[in-house]
């Protein structure tokens, strides 16, 4: 932590370390850098070119939340250090820093570890007078008019825009008023009953596929409704319909009922998150420390939502009105209309040739060359070693000290491998359940129920209806099986809602075993036998119903174009495209390269024949929810449960059939054939609405995660990507890459390596690629120090994974039941870490990496803009690669 805080108040701001981090030109006549590599990426998206036009229009030209905090690129491209060394002195100070620390802390350590920087502060002397940043500002007056502006943005696809309208809230220490609008905001958006997603997206010819409200923070809150994936035919009639909308509510009055419920239940979830999150307290102090008195006087104030929840629970409909009124209807707005323009991606990419070969000219041959000199010179500047000693002065702590949370386990049947309180306390529960059930006992208010859905019978017709499926689960109407009573699907979302803190459903479990699927549901500890009757009700008795199947397969296409404007995203769904089986995977089957195929024919079926379709998703259920393919997880309190297992027999229902429990998918079962033999294969893909490129690189890795070669192939890659190693140095430092990063998956059987807002992905691979090459040659070595610090990292990251009850948890049945290792394997993975030798790296790095770096052996995907299109596809095809070019429609 010393090291730390000293970083952040006295770092030596080079200039070969501006040259490399913020920007520079290289070579070629480009413009480079790691700060300008970052806002080329992101610049000219839908979302930031809406940004900087309410920022415009909101604040005065004196007020800081004007403008850009990464820069704009023009600005980059004049900036100088010491001007960034000026505004670091003014407010990287000691009486401008607030330092929060959560967690499991020793008091007595901390002061002590905190001594040494108190000395070095006052051994600087005293400060100049600052004004207090924000507080001490001018203030942004409020809007004096409502305005409406169009932006266009770049894309390909013209079909769907975005919609923001912007308003001024309260000051933030109105923290009753702040308290009063979120719960304003979740009224109106929070589910498919919800009035705004109601009457705007939940329709068959919606305005938008999701309507949200985000609030920020500042010393006089902002209040932004966004509208995603508007058709562009709809773009002028938002903002009308919207106002519509709460002008009818100030009429009528809100639904009182509703009210007291979103009002319960967001008290639940602050209880939930102050479980579950350590920024649930951490936020507010970061707040406090913006904007609350010096003293500390109020501090109490900025955490108070409990208190604040009791209050507004007390309003009746006309104080409801009137903070509706105030703040919404009758407030300035500024509305920004966000247009995608096929037109603005050509000039963009015109503009971008031009200025880059007028830069070249004027530069000249000689200068260019002198660039290059000098980019080299700053580079080998930063990479100058930092003294062994000062790494040794920090003793290694043994993993084998790691305090993890406790979770204990039990099973729904008798189970010797599992001799202790929680499985005592489930045999003396003699229900016979007839589903596979894992306990996972924590010491929690909340109990999390999960159902854990094998999709291998799928067959390959009924794969890519998966979305669909779990998009409508919790908001379709249901069935009563005894009296074929049906309750409408706006009933169905009141009552869950009412039931449970939260619940969720999908495709994939951590991020990974994506031939499984997930239907998560939170409920209070009390409510354990409602929760997993709601589960057996979404499970089976729901009726699908055509006109909101339809409604959710529209709002599902309308989400495509957007996805498709993500340079980063589609480099990864168009390797996972060449990766797995169309047929087998539901990586593939559900991609939007192939939903943007399927839902259009699945909508015209629902229009024509829905009985098609219904049939479809009937089948679909009847697979995914034989017992045979359900795993279930319970997570909470389970010793306060009198009858765990009985609850499960009384409201879950259902008969074990004869046959055996299916076993967890793998990813890589699942493979093509080009993922089953990775070499020479890849795309270079057209995006004109991005402004860099970005790249996937993958090769076969282990597919075990009891691999003996696992713990050395991760330890090598955080060698490599670390912060400060040899990719962060060389490839962020020359400017080369915004971010690059290797990846070991086991679950999926690849190994990648990925780049990440580049001007130029050929050149980043090349550079990565001699690194790799350096390392395995022997040409250079990893320090003992940069491998104790790869393995620091690596350990901080599994310890993580464990870092809240909930999380603990969830990680024993992740280990247990789909990874098929002990309870206590992370523990055991990070003794295996520590004991990775230079010996085993080298193995590693023969056997697996340098695989990544070979043509023959790997497989690659570039999105780029359409400028660099033709240099990377034949720079790529020279060292080895048989690549494609294509347009992402052509994928």
């Amino acid at each position: 932590m010393p090291i730390y805080i000293d970083h952040i108040l006295y770092p030596t701001m080079t200039e070969a370390a501006y040259y490399t981090e913020v920007h520079n030109i290289n070579g070629d006549g480009e413009n480079a850098g790691v700060v300008y590599c970052e806002m080329q990426g992101r610049e000219n998206s839908a979302d930031s070119i809406m940004d900087l036009k309410r920022q415009r229009i909101m604040y005065p030209e004196n007020s800081g939340y004007r403008y850009e905090t990464g820069g704009l690129m023009s600005c980059l491209r004049s900036l100088k250090a010491e001007k960034i060394r000026q505004y670091h002195r003014d407010y990287y100070r000691p009486d401008n820093l607030c330092l929060i620390i959560s967690g499991r802390v020793e008091h007595s350590d901390l002061l002590k570890a905190l001594g040494p920087v108190e000395e070095r502060i006052i051994s600087k002397g005293p400060l100049p007078p600052m004004k207090r940043p924000w507080v001490d500002s001018p203030q942004a007056p409020l809007m004096k008019e409502t305005t409406n502006t169009t932006v266009t943005f770049p894309s390909e696809d013209e079909d769907m825009g975005e919609v923001a309208i912007n308003w001024f809230g309260p000051p933030v220490t109105d923290f009753l008023s702040f308290q009063a609008l979120d719960i304003l905001e979740t009224y109106l958006t929070d589910s498919a009953v919800a009035v705004l997603k109601k009457e705007m997206v939940e329709i068959e010819d919606p305005y938008c596929t999701s309507v949200d409200f985000i609030t920020q923070q500042r010393i006089r809150a902002e209040i932004r409704l966004a509208f995603e994936s508007v058709p562009t035919e709809k773009l002028e009639e938002v903002e009308p319909k919207f106002i519509s909308i709460l002008e009818k509510i100030a009429r009528d009055g809100f639904d009182m009922e509703r009210m007291a419920a979103v009002i319960k239940r967001e008290k639940l979830k602050l209880l939930d998150r102050l479980e579950t999150s350590h920024m649930t307290l951490a936020w507010p102090c970061l707040i406090h420390s913006l904007y609350g008195k010096k003293d500390d006087s109020d501090l109490a104030d900025f955490v108070d939502d409990i208190h604040n929840l009791d209050v507004v629970a007390t309003f009746d409909n006309a104080t409801w009105v009137t903070y509706l009124r105030e703040y919404f209807i009758d407030a300035k707005r500024a509305t920004i209309i966000g247009k995608p323009s096929a037109a603005h991606a050509a000039k963009q990419a015109e503009d971008e040739e031009k200025r880059i070969e007028e830069q070249r000219k004027s530069l000249g041959e000689d200068k260019l060359k002198q660039l290059e000199k000098e980019l080299e010179k700053h580079r080998a500047q930063n990479d100058i070693p930092v003294p062994a000693e000062i790494f040794d002065s920090f003793p290694i702590p043994d993993v084998k000290g790691i305090e993890m949370i406790k979770v204990v386990t039990g099973r729904g049947h008798p189970d010797a491998k599992f001799d202790n309180v929680v499985q005592k306390h489930l045999d003396n529960d003699h229900a016979e359940v007839p589903y596979f059930i894992e306990f996972d006992h924590i010491k929690s208010e909340f109990i999390e129920l999960s159902l854990f859905l094998t999709t291998s019978d799928l067959p390959a017709r009924l794969r890519p209806y998966l979305d669909i499926y779990f998009d409508s689960l919790y908001s379709l109407p249901l069935i009563d099986p005894a009296t074929g009573k049906e309750t409408p699907f706006e009933t169905v979302v009141k009552l869950l809602d009412q039931d449970t803190v939260s619940h969720d459903c999908g495709v994939g479990v951590s991020a990974m075993f994506r031939q499984l699927a997930l239907v998560l549901l939170k409920t209070e500890r009390a409510k354990y036998a409602e929760g997993i009757a709601w589960l057996k009700k979404m499970t089976w008795d729901t009726r699908f119903d055509a006109d909101r199947l339809k409604v959710i397969a529209t709002k599902l296409l309308n989400d495509i174009p957007s996805q498709k404007r993500d340079g980063s995203r589609m480099s990864r769904v168009c390797m996972d495209a060449i990766s797995y089986d169309g047929e087998k995977s539901n990586i593939s089957s559900l991609s939007i390269l192939q939903q943007s195929k399927f839902l259009p024919e699945v909508i015209k079926q629902l229009e024509k024949e829905p009985e098609t379709v219904i049939k479809a998703m009937n089948e679909l259920r009847e697979i995914l929810t034989r017992p045979a393919n359900i795993h279930i997880q319970v997570q909470g309190d389970i010793l306060r449960q009198d009858q765990p297992k009985t609850a499960w027999v009384k409201n879950f229902g259902g008969k074990r059939d004869s046959s055996p429990l299916a076993p967890i998918p793998f990813s890589s079962q699942v493979w093509s054939e080009t993922g089953k033999t990775p070499g020479k294969k890849g795309y270079v893909v057209n995006m004109p609405s991005i402004e860099s490129s970005f790249a996937a690189h993958v090769a076969r890795g282990p597919t075990d995660f009891l691999d003996p070669d696992y713990a050395a192939l991760l330890v090598l890659s955080e060698c490599l990507d670390t912060l400060e190693g040899p990719f962060w140095k060389q490839l962020r430092g020359s400017g080369a890459v915004y971010g690059a990063n290797l990846r070991v998956d086991v679950e999926s059987g690849f190994l990648s390596f990925t780049i990440y807002r580049s001007p130029d992905a050929l050149r980043a691979f090349n550079l990565a690629n001699q690194i790799v090459q350096d390392y395995a040659s022997g040409k250079s070595k990893f320090t003992k120090q940069e491998l104790e610090g790869a393995k620091a990292s690596i350990v901080y990251r599994i310890v993580r994974k464990e870092e809240t009850i909930s999380a603990a948890a969830t990680e024993a049945f992740v280990n247990q039941v789909l990874k098929k290792v002990s309870a206590e394997y992370n523990k055991e993975f990070l003794e295996r870490v520590q004991a990775v030798t230079p010996a085993d790296l080298q193995h590693a790095m023969d056997k697996y990496l340098i695989k990544v770096f070979s043509p023959d052996s790997s497989n690659v995907v570039v999105t780029s803009a359409t400028t660099k299109v033709k240099d990377i596809s034949e720079g790529f095809k020279k060292i080895g690669f048989q690549l494609e070019t294509k347009n992402i429609d052509e994928m």
